[in-house]
């Protein structure tokens, strides 16, 4: 972390502006559950692309299938739409009519 004071010169020192970070802007993506994409292709596309485990995969996967739509995960804004961008190539290259959405998270 930088020092808020620079020295100029013999003993005479600058003070620094602090700076503020904002918390980055979060967002969620979201399956939504249709009839004809299979459960075993949502599974490999949580693994492959959001980075789940079997078991986590299994159980959004369900619950996706018994509520119509459920999370894939919370992101950063970057991470967020580089996933997304991800998740839609994937279900386009291996032809499902899988839908997926992401949505802004309000703090």
């Amino acid at each position: 972390m930088p020092n808020k004071y620079t020295q100029q010169g013999e003993g005479n020192f600058e003070v620094m502006p602090e700076v503020e970070l904002a918390e980055p802007k979060m967002q969620e993506i979201i399956i939504f559950n249709d009839d004809y994409t299979s459960v075993n292709f949502v599974i490999a596309l949580l693994m492959r692309v959001f980075d789940k485990s079997m078991t986590d995969a299994q159980n959004i996967t369900q619950f996706i299938h018994n509520t119509g739509e459920g999370s894939c995960g919370i992101y950063p804004y970057d991470i967020a739409e580089l996933k997304y961008i991800m998740a839609q190539n994937f279900i386009r290259d291996n032809g499902m009519p899988l839908r997926i959405d992401i949505r802004d998270i309000h703090p």
